[in-house]
């Protein structure tokens, strides 16, 4: 089995630390800021590389401060000729990731589950979390439905999971 190791920087944010993130966050960061900017971004991809190569390779720092990368990443469309869009590039943490299943688990009753993640996400976003990534929905609804199969009862705890969640992006 080969292995290598990762050079980026861990990113900081208040208390909190992020070592996941890659160069789909990335992308989807200079995306929504030419998306507000309502313009096109054709080589996001090779932008996000470049920043990704940049913490890699030359970043001197062993945690990067969030305003700090932003900062940086603003800088670098400036000086690309991108003015519109380093003016709604948005700062952002990389997305939390959310595992359905394991609370489900710990709290397979629906009324216990739903509160239970609730007040994960309100002690996530008190933290200034607010980009998320929710793992584990379907097996999450095999619990809450208590089935071991698909079925109409288990489709529609699915349904009721993804318009709950639905509904806590909009907040």
């Amino acid at each position: 089995m080969i292995s290598f190791k990762n050079n980026r920087p861990l990113l900081q944010s208040g208390y909190c630390v992020f070592s996941d993130y890659d160069l789909a966050w990335l992308v989807n960061v200079l995306q929504e800021a030419a998306t507000a900017a309502g313009t096109t971004l054709p080589y996001k991809e090779e932008i996000a590389a470049g920043v990704l190569q940049y913490l890699e390779s030359h970043c001197p720092l062993h945690a990067v401060p969030l305003d700090y990368l932003f900062d940086r990443m603003r800088s670098l469309l400036n000086q690309i000729g991108l003015p519109l869009i380093a003016a709604h590039l948005r700062r952002q943490t990389p997305p939390i990731d959310i595992e359905l299943d394991t609370l489900a688990d710990e709290s397979p009753l629906p009324l216990f589950f739903y509160t239970e993640l609730r007040r994960r996400m309100d002690n996530l976003r008190t933290k200034g979390l607010t980009n998320y990534h929710f793992s584990g929905k379907e097996r999450c609804s095999f619990d809450l439905s208590d089935r071991r199969r698909s079925c109409p009862t288990q489709q529609r705890a699915l349904a009721e999971l993804n318009a709950y969640l639905a509904s806590c992006a909009d907040k």
